[in-house]
């Protein structure tokens, strides 16, 4: 985790006091061991500036974990159809912290076991800091919730690190969060919830907080737009994160058995960070353009079609779900038989040496290949070669290489590469 180098950060300065860091005081010329004071201020220093670092260090690391991935220019997107904001229904009710813990304890908010790899991302100190804005009665922001039209249960459009928080703090058995590095209640240092006394506790349950509740019956499209809106403060959920909180149930399932297929996990090298649903969303890409189209139904927001694509999934039966996972099965096959290691990538010569994977050639390749025969398919294996030549003069040509470039979900951009494509497909079928 990010939070275990600033630990061994502050660790250090205590170490290796021989070590001329700083020298504030004028007089211990950098021998923290010997200074108090230059220890304490870095220390301070350090503590302080932790939770501004740690989101600093998590955006790195997910550069870090993402370095296969060919960072996407999709242009401006707009909202091309907009909704009618009668639709919206929110529910707003100042209650007491004491019923959300409540509401944590008794599961009827989804935190989601499956979303846990970006459900917990705080520090301790940052998780410390929160509790004790909460002993002190500061406000706390506002949470916001999905209802779910199935299981009523809530899902979290925004406030999730605070819940997983109070989760931890007040409701974990097992090693519970235990306070640290907080900066006004030092006398709570190193304590657990068990170990408070009853006036903390009363003061924890009785602190007022505004719930936002989007109503079940506000369709899907427009509470993702709302997601949007809200989902700002901390550490933003990714798209695909909050497509996958407001889908939950069997959309949100099969888009992870898609991503979870060894075809898909071959055709992509493996190379796909499952961090912040990154596997998932090239998935939901897929789904999106090969159930709803790249011409009539595409009209340049990305996002919102992706959303549109997992929420209709909802209405599919099960045999049309497995003829999707079949096919898509199918055309990661082709693919990976045909390029081996090197799918999904952008080659201007065959000397090359490997590009990263591109999302926009993804799309295109995967759901242009899914809509072949099973003799098509088999046609392309064996003229792979050809395909492969054709592809690489269709790198170097300017328009389609702007099209997998710059502005790639504008919707001219979309329906050139799709159609690029599909013709140097059919042309070595043919051949």
């Amino acid at each position: 985790m990010v939070f275990h180098r600033f630990e061994s950060l502050i660790a250090g300065i205590e170490t290796r006091g021989n070590t001329k860091i700083l020298n504030l005081c004028g007089k211990c010329q950098g021998n923290l061991v010997r200074c108090k004071f230059c220890l304490s201020f870095c220390k301070f220093i350090c503590l302080s500036l932790l939770p501004i670092a740690f989101n600093v260090l998590s955006k790195m690391e997910e550069i870090e974990n993402n370095k296969e991935i060919e960072k996407e220019d999709r242009g401006d997107e707009n909202i091309t159809k907009p909704f009618d904001p009668s639709k919206i229904d929110v529910d707003i009710q100042v209650v007491n912290l004491g019923l959300l813990i409540d509401m944590l304890k008794e599961g009827e908010i989804d935190l989601n076991p499956d979303f846990q790899r970006s459900s917990d991302l705080w520090s301790p100190i940052q998780k410390s800091r929160l509790i004790e804005s909460i002993l002190l009665g500061l406000p706390l922001p506002s949470f916001y919730f999905s209802e779910d039209k199935e299981t009523k249960k809530l899902s979290v459009i925004d406030g999730l690190q605070r819940l997983c928080t109070l989760k931890d703090f007040i409701l974990k058995e097992n090693f519970p969060l235990k306070l640290e590095g907080l900066q006004f209640l030092k006398q709570f240092d190193n304590k657990t919830y068990r170990e408070l006394e009853r006036p903390e506790i009363k003061r924890i349950n009785s602190l007022k907080v505004v719930l936002n509740t989007l109503r079940k019956d506000t369709p899907a499209n427009v509470k993702y737009v709302i997601f949007q809106r809200v989902n700002t403060a901390g550490i933003p959920l990714t798209p695909q994160e909050m497509r996958h909180a407001l889908n939950q149930g069997r959309p949100a399932e099969f888009v992870k058995e898609l991503a979870e297929m060894e075809e898909f996990l071959l055709a992509t090298d493996r190379k796909i960070s499952t961090k912040r649903m990154e596997d998932r969303d090239f998935v939901n890409r897929f789904l999106a353009f090969f159930l709803l189209g790249y011409d009539e139904n595409y009209e340049g927001e990305l996002d919102g079609f992706m959303q549109t694509a997992m929420s209709s999934l909802s209405e599919k039966d099960e045999k049309e779900l497995q003829e999707i996972k079949t096919t898509f099965g199918k055309s990661m096959r082709t693919i990976y038989n045909i390029f081996d290691n090197d799918a999904f990538r952008k080659r201007y010569n065959k000397d090359d040496s490997r590009n990263v994977l591109s999302k926009s050639i993804f799309d295109t390749l995967s759901v242009n290949i899914a809509k072949l025969s099973d003799e098509e398919q088999k046609s392309l294996i064996q003229h792979k070669e050809a395909f492969i030549n054709e592809m690489i003069k269709l790198f170097n040509n300017s328009e389609f290489n702007k099209a997998i470039t710059t502005g790639t979900a504008k919707r001219n951009a979309v329906k050139c590469r799709f159609e690029e494509v599909k013709k140097i497909i059919y042309k070595t079928i043919r051949e």
